[in-house]
């Protein structure tokens, strides 16, 4: 008998839900309620490409950011490959900020 649970086919949305996992080390909250996830796109083949919105166009956080999500998104059963850019137009602003983020963010202070 096979006791594995099948696994959902990967999406945009679960793409997303393990990117509430990555922490942006500079601030303490996730990129996703920060508004830094520009867009998710999933490839016929199985690859995920994101697109980040730093915080600052000189953040130095980037490699750390980038080597989270493809560490994250690249556990998800059929993701074949993680494509990660950073995109600076339009700027990312406060706006892009979730309510859960605001929160998580006046915890912090």
């Amino acid at each position: 008998m096979n006791d594995s649970v099948p696994q959902p086919a990967p999406t945009p949305e679960l793409i997303r839900r393990a990117l509430h996992r990555l922490i942006d080390p500079e601030v303490g909250v996730n990129v996703v309620d920060l508004g830094m996830i520009a867009d998710v796109d999933l490839l016929p083949n199985g690859a995920a490409v994101i697109c980040i919105a730093p915080t600052s166009p000189g953040c130095p956080m980037q490699e750390v950011l980038a080597d989270g999500a493809r560490a994250l998104v690249g556990n998800l059963h059929g993701i074949t490959a993680v494509e990660v850019c950073f995109v600076y137009s339009p700027p990312w602003t406060p706006d892009r900020i979730t309510p859960a983020g605001r929160e998580a963010l006046a915890q912090r202070h």
